[in-house]
């Protein structure tokens, strides 16, 4: 598995045309944990890390090692997961204002 996720990051990456510093930057994920996935054979890392790598590219786990399409509803919970607590609960009270105007 450690080798389907590094394989999926490196084939990512590319796709996308991912820096090593946008990922640290947009996911949290050391500079160091990156590196070493990128550069050792069969490195791992934790699966907090792998689902942040994942959610970044608006993915779940399993799609994102399988290099599956993501659905909408999937994309939104990967980039709802990579929001700070506070962030979520604006954002779910917006949800909420936008249903409540549908209504009115």
């Amino acid at each position: 598995m450690a080798d389907d996720f590094r394989s999926a990051l490196l084939w990512h990456m590319e796709q996308h045309g991912t820096t090593t510093a946008e990922l640290v930057a947009k996911t949290g994920v050391s500079r160091d944990v990156i590196n070493k996935l990128k550069s050792r054979t069969n490195s791992s890392t934790t699966v907090e890390n792998g689902m942040l790598i994942a959610a970044f590219y608006g993915k779940t786990l399993n799609e994102f090692v399988s290099r599956e399409e993501s659905s909408s509803s999937s994309r939104l919970m990967a980039l709802f997961s990579l929001l700070e607590p506070g962030e979520r609960q604006l954002l779910e009270a917006q949800i909420r204002g936008l249903l409540a105007q549908r209504g009115a």
